[in-house]
Formats: C-alpha cells, sequence, structure tokens
C-alpha cells in the first residue's frame, strides 16, 4: 500500500461527511444535498478505469456501413488488411465473399462472424482468439444410460481356444527341446524340431475330433491322419526316445480349461467342446466358401 494519500479518496470521504451534516439538518439540508449528492456520484464515477478498446476485425467489419464513399470504403479495407490481414491468409477472398469490397458493402452479421475469423490487434500483432463461449439456452440433456453390450459367445470361446492353442505350442516345444537323442551334438536340434513337427499338429486333432469332426475331413494339412501317424512311428523307431506324440500333444482340453481358470477375460467363456464345435464349423464355412 502507498504512504502517500489518495486525494481522489479524500474528497468523496469529506462530501459524505457533508451530506452527514446535511442529513442532521432535516428539511433545511434537503436542497444542498442533491447538488452534494451529484458531486459525490461523479466523484466515484472517476474511481471506474476507462477499458481501452481492443481493436477487432469483425467489429471493424461489421462498421464499415457507415462509411458513405466508395474511396472511404476501399480505404478502409486497405487499412484493415495492413494491420490485421497477416492473421488471414485468403483475406481478399473473403472479403470479396462476403460483399464488403463494393461500394455500398453488404454487411450481414451473422455472414461476417461465422466467416471471417475473431482477429484483434494485441499489443501491436494481429492475433486469432477464440470466439466466446455462450451460455447454452437449454439445459443440456441428460446422458442416456449406455445398452449393456453383451460380449460375443462365440468370439469369447474363439479368443479363449487361440490363447490355450498358443500356451500349448510353447510346452509342446519346451517339451521337444528337453529330447537327448542318441545322435551327434550337431544333429540334436535336427531330431528335436522333427519331434516337434510331428507333435505339433496332434493339437488340432484334439480340437476337430472334439468338436466332431477329425483334420481329413476339415483337410487342415496336406497329408491325411494316417501319413502323420506313420512318420511318427518311423521317427520313434529310428530315435527312441520315449516320446508318446498323442500324449504331448493332445493338451487343448486342460490348457482351455487353464485360460478359462487363469484369466478373468475368459471367465465367461464356454466349455472346451462347444468352443471345438464353433472351430469345426468355422473351418466348413470356409472350405465351403472355397478360401
Amino acid at each position: 500500500m502507498s504512504c502517500s494519500e489518495n486525494t481522489l479518496l479524500k474528497g468523496v470521504k469529506d462530501k459524505q461527511k457533508e451530506l452527514d451534516t446535511l442529513l442532521e439538518q432535516g428539511k433545511d439540508g434537503l436542497a444542498s444535498m442533491q447538488s452534494k449528492m451529484d458531486e459525490l456520484k461523479a466523484d466515484l464515477t472517476s474511481f471506474v478505469p476507462v477499458i481501452p478498446e481492443v481493436p477487432s476485425l469483425q467489429g471493424d467489419l461489421l462498421k464499415l456501413g457507415d462509411i458513405t464513399s466508395a474511396g472511404g470504403l476501399a480505404s478502409k479495407i486497405a487499412e484493415l488488411k495492413a494491420s490485421m490481414g497477416s492473421a488471414v491468409p485468403d483475406f481478399d477472398s473473403l472479403i470479396s465473399g462476403l460483399g464488403l469490397d463494393s461500394f455500398p458493402p453488404t454487411i450481414n452479421s451473422a455472414d461476417i462472424c461465422s466467416t471471417m475469423p475473431n482477429v484483434e490487434t494485441i499489443d501491436g500483432e494481429a492475433t486469432v482468439v477464440p470466439a466466446e463461449s455462450k451460455i447454452p439456452e437449454e439445459e443440456p440433456k441428460k446422458p442416456e444410460p449406455k445398452e449393456e453390450i453383451k460380449p460375443d459367445k462365440e468370439e469369447l470361446n474363439k479368443s479363449c481356444i487361440i490363447s490355450a492353442y498358443k500356451d500349448a505350442l510353447r510346452d509342446i516345444m519346451d517339451t521337444c527341446l528337453a529330447l537327448e537323442p542318441d545322435v551327434k551334438k550337431r544333429n540334436k536340434m535336427k531330431i528335436r524340431q522333427l519331434y516337434f513337427d510331428y507333435t505339433w499338429p496332434e493339437a488340432w486333432n484334439e480340437i476337430y475330433e472334439a468338436g466332431g469332426s477329425d483334420i481329413d475331413e476339415l483337410k487342415k494339412f496336406d497329408y491325411p491322419k494316417d501319413v502323420l501317424r506313420h512318420l511318427q512311428s518311423q521317427l520313434d523307431a529310428a530315435y527312441p526316445l520315449g516320446h508318446d506324440f498323442v500324449a504331448k500333444g493332445q493338451i487343448m482340453a486342460a490348457k482351455y480349461d487353464l485360460m478359462k481358470t487363469l484369466l478373468t477375460s475368459y471367465a465367461d467363456a464356454d466349455d472346451f467342446t462347444t468352443a471345438c464345435t464353433e472351430a469345426v464349423a468355422r473351418r466348413k464355412k470356409t472350405l465351403d466358401e472355397g478360401v
């Protein structure tokens, strides 16, 4: 707070004291009271700060109708372009489109306010400012309750069986990598790969048989199931490791139930047989469509 005395404020206080004195005089002071009130009102008005008008492109365009000559109109348009045109790259075309470049100009406040950007000169710079937010005339409607969307059970079952299949493949791979065929070290991975190649198709055997079909009917592979069994027996005879291809590969039911138990996202999935029946139906549809 400044230590110097505010003379305007002191003047207001002095007039207030004079009014108090006139009020004490009763009827005798009424004649002088009105003039004293006017003086007090004038002093109070002096406290109100004068807010400088901010140059506005939209505001100046709305005033173009007050111009009385074509020369004056052209001069004003040129002035506005020089001071605010930098913020409006298509200034000339907008002015022309609004019918403001010919005398007398067409003044349509709705078109001007919706077409021309709200440009003001702030600290000497032409600046596009956002339009003032308007208070809605009507109270906004309350959002309607969203309809509960029930999950597509078949899609959920499909997703669960895919997750189970991926987990089964990892287990089959780990099992085959743990095998120790009696061959040179450089050939071990080749034999393990063959065991994996002849084991993982059993997962599809299990899925399609649980769904009421088989890999032969559904043409899942480019070889029949009998050929797969023959390849398995040949590999087992050549490198006997006690590997049960069917038992190690057909672990889908267990993996599916594990997904339903461990992952809450699959808790509402149907049983394994239902999921497999749907998988068979999808495969048959694909074959019928020739995809």
